[in-house]
């Protein structure tokens, strides 16, 4: 079976197809519908899969990634780990304050805060 037109209905009326653009006049009506021939998207939740709005992509955005089941999944936050407080330097002299600082570097090489190398 071929036809020569984008939109066509087969099967005696029971499949229609839609190749072009679908044009709804003003005051047309659908039938089967909810709420008298018009849809409204409901708004997601736990148990209803549905519309979500969201602000715009920032500098602070992160991806988000959609399961099987349309559901969204962002990363984790990252755990910051605290250091233990860090005595205030007494040096009195440039060496003096170079090794209060290099102990300090290892500090946060050693949390993981700072890469080694």
């Amino acid at each position: 079976m071929s036809y020569n037109a984008k939109n066509y209905t087969e099967q005696g009326g029971e499949v229609t197809h839609i190749g072009g653009k679908l044009i709804i006049e003003e005051g047309a009506e659908v039938e089967g519908l909810d709420s008298g021939g018009s849809y409204t998207l409901p708004t997601a939740a736990a148990d209803t899969l549905g519309g979500v709005k969201a602000k715009a992509k920032s500098d602070e955005s992160v991806e988000v990634a959609v399961d099987g089941d349309g559901k969204l999944y962002v990363p984790a936050y990252p755990v910051i780990p605290q250091l233990d407080k860090q005595a205030d330097s007494v040096a009195a002299d440039a060496p003096a304050l170079v090794t209060d600082f290099n102990k300090l570097l290892k500090a946060l090489q050693d949390s993981g805060l700072m890469k080694a190398e």
